[in-house]
Formats: C-alpha cells, sequence, structure tokens
C-alpha cells in the first residue's frame, strides 16, 4: 500500500490550512490598526472640537473676568511654522460646496454649474468604481441628478437606478480612500449668497473653480503673505483680483469671482472631521 497519496493529501491540508490562519491573522491585524487609528481619530476630533469650545468662552468673557497667570521664568519665544490650512481635511460646514444655489435654481451662473462638476471629477476620478464606467460625462450626468431633486440633504438627492449605486459610494465614501459627498459638498438654504467661503475654501474645492495653475499661485501667494506678516494667510478680495488680472485664467473670468466666493468671514464653526496622521484614518463626528 503506497502512502504517497496519503502524505501529498496531508501536506495540501497543511498548506491549505497555514494559509487560512494567514489571513486570518492578517485580516485581524489590520483590522486592529484601523479600529485604533479611528479611536485616535476620534479623540483628537474631540480634542480640537474642546479647544475651539474653550476659545469661544474665553473671549466671551470680560477682561476683570481673565485670570493673569505670571511666571518666574519667561518661556522660550515659539517659532512660528506655516501650516496650510486649507489642505486641512477639519470637515468645517463653512469650508464646503453649498449646492443650494443650484437646487433652488438661485443661480443660472454655468461658472457655479461646472465648478459642482469639475469637484465631483477631483475627488472621485481615481476612484476604481468611477474609472471603471468609463463615461467622460459621468460627473455631469451625477450633478444633474442631483440638482433635479429637492431634498435639504445629500442622502435625500439620490439619482437614478443606474447611478444609484454609484452616488451610494460617494456618499458613503472610505476612511483612507476616496471622501464622502459630505466632506466637501452641503446643502444650506441661504439667499443669493455665493456657494463658497472664499477664507475657508478647500484645496480641491480651489482647484475645481480656479484650475491647477490659479491654485499654485494662490496657495503661494499666501504662505508668502504670511511669512511677511504672521496673522495674515488668506488673501483678500482685492489681492486675489490683482493676481488674477496679472496672471490669465481661461477657465475663470473675474467677474465671475463674486458670483462664487463670498468673502464674508463669518465664523467657521466646530471640526467635524479628523485625519489620523500616520494611517490617514478620517474619524467623523
Amino acid at each position: 500500500m503506497s502512502f504517497l497519496p496519503f502524505v501529498l493529501s496531508f501536506l495540501l491540508i497543511l498548506v491549505l490550512g497555514s494559509s487560512l490562519l494567514f489571513s486570518s491573522f492578517r485580516s485581524t491585524t489590520i483590522e486592529k490598526t484601523v479600529i485604533l487609528a479611528q479611536n485616535r481619530a476620534k479623540l483628537c476630533l474631540m480634542s480640537k472640537q474642546a479647544l475651539k469650545d474653550y476659545n469661544q468662552s474665553k473671549k466671551r468673557k470680560t477682561p476683570t473676568e481673565r485670570k493673569t497667570v505670571t511666571t518666574s521664568t519667561e518661556k522660550p519665544e515659539k517659532v512660528p511654522v506655516y501650516k496650510d490650512k486649507r489642505n486641512k481635511r477639519y470637515g468645517l460646514d463653512s469650508s464646503k460646496f453649498n449646492l443650494w444655489p443650484l437646487i433652488s435654481k438661485e443661480s443660472q451662473s454655468m461658472v457655479v454649474y461646472k465648478s459642482a462638476i469639475r469637484l465631483i471629477q477631483i475627488l472621485y476620478q481615481d476612484a476604481d468604481f468611477y474609472k471603471d464606467t468609463r463615461d467622460p460625462e459621468l460627473a455631469r450626468k451625477i450633478v444633474d441628478e442631483m440638482i433635479s431633486k429637492k431634498g435639504e440633504s445629500l442622502s435625500e438627492l439620490f439619482p437614478t437606478k443606474e447611478l444609484a449605486g454609484i452616488y451610494y459610494k460617494m456618499l458613503k465614501g472610505t476612511n483612507t480612500g476616496y471622501p464622502s459627498l459630505e466632506e466637501y459638498f452641503k446643502i444650506e438654504k441661504t439667499d443669493n449668497t455665493p456657494p463658497i467661503n472664499w477664507s475657508y475654501a478647500s484645496t480641491p474645492i480651489l482647484l475645481a473653480v480656479l484650475g491647477e495653475d490659479t491654485t499654485n499661485r494662490v496657495l503661494a501667494a499666501e504662505k508668502a503673505s504670511w511669512e511677511e506678516n504672521h496673522r495674515q494667510r488668506i488673501l483678500t478680495e482685492a489681492n486675489l483680483k490683482v493676481l488674477l488680472q496679472n496672471h490669465a485664467n481661461p477657465d475663470f473670468s473675474i467677474t465671475d469671482l463674486n458670483t462664487i466666493f463670498s468673502f464674508n468671514r463669518k465664523g467657521k464653526g466646530s471640526p467635524h472631521s479628523y485625519v489620523e496622521k500616520q494611517t490617514k484614518v478620517m474619524a467623523i463626528r
């Protein structure tokens, strides 16, 4: 009687068992890493929200209520470091693209419509579900479906069955891949207010409106402005107009500036999301 088939069967079972065990261990390790990263991100987000609330409460106190703390030794002066806040993903409501002017038909401006389409492309063009459609008009179709609805939240703007699956993935987003729609879009009922707040607009939104060349010039100018005066970072409306006049942009007309951007520096609000630095996992509240 030959033991060879028995030995081969035993080795095959051993290999398969080891493979399954390794795969299970690997999945558990990845899952553990993601969960720990999410917890760290949530704690950091809660800390930033608490700090925001604390700073606001300090501002409301009268000078007599504030306590002056004196120390016997002077603290070393901190060297300021530039932080490009337009690339920070805090999920601020004031940093999002408001779709209300398009949904309510309040704005018939093509620059607003085309900017919404380009923002969809920028956010999802590298996602497999988006590329697999091989449809160059996909972003336009999605925006058309969204603004044809009368919903008051992004979850109420689901398109037809053909695009519903794609829209669901966009709305859901992923922890480390493509973002959720709610990170960059909002629906906020306003009266004749431009859809984007210039002071808090994120870099992807600037790219969608101004294009890559002009956006890079804006970011460079803001950094240079900060280096000259550490209190001044965001370009003023006047300085932005000068930049646009000095560097012609075929994709954006300076006459559309006040149609798409609001230069009213209203309160930016509390952060709603935070990206963990090491793993890039995002926490949302």
